[in-house]
């Protein structure tokens, strides 16, 4: 058991090695601004996808009503067979309640947990298909600021 778990935080820790350069050199793609509206009320324990936005970039991604997209640091790359980014989201809500919501709202959208990581900040990595890739990282505010959710995603496009 202590080997998959050590398996599991290497192969989490090696993609995000892996795709970070790749989204950092996009950084001077567009944005896109997503529609939908936000509405309050988190609860902590709502997960359903009824409770979540969905980027139209990403149907497949469900993002709590309560998030609010920072355009100015978001960035999305599209080519002719890939579409992938950086979204970042920020909002009065904890990074508990966050993480709950991705790992149980995320596989009702055919995204399989793959690992996480708990410190000062929490990761997430789910994976789809063998070809899509979804990185979350949640920074809870302090002193009444906002949480920050990263989302890194990269998904091949149908041909």
């Amino acid at each position: 058991m202590r080997f998959h778990r050590k398996l599991s935080a290497v192969f989490f820790i090696s993609a995000l090695i892996l795709y970070l350069p790749f989204f950092l050199l996009t950084s001077c793609a567009q944005t896109s601004p997503a529609p939908g509206e936000s509405s309050p009320g988190f609860s902590e324990t709502v997960t359903s996808s009824e409770a979540a936005n969905v980027m139209y970039e990403f149907p497949d991604l469900p993002i709590p009503v309560e998030l609010e997209r920072a355009d100015d640091k978001t960035i999305m790359i599209k080519t002719s067979g890939f579409q992938g980014g950086i979204l970042v989201y920020k909002g009065r809500v904890t990074s508990v309640s966050l993480v709950e919501f991705f790992s149980k709202s995320m596989p009702g959208h055919g995204w399989a947990l793959n690992g996480t990581l708990n410190a000062k900040r929490s990761f997430l990595a789910f994976s789809k298909g063998g070809n899509s890739h979804c990185f979350i990282q949640i920074r809870e505010g302090q002193l009444g600021f906002k949480t920050e959710v990263q989302i890194w995603v990269s998904a091949p496009l149908a041909q």
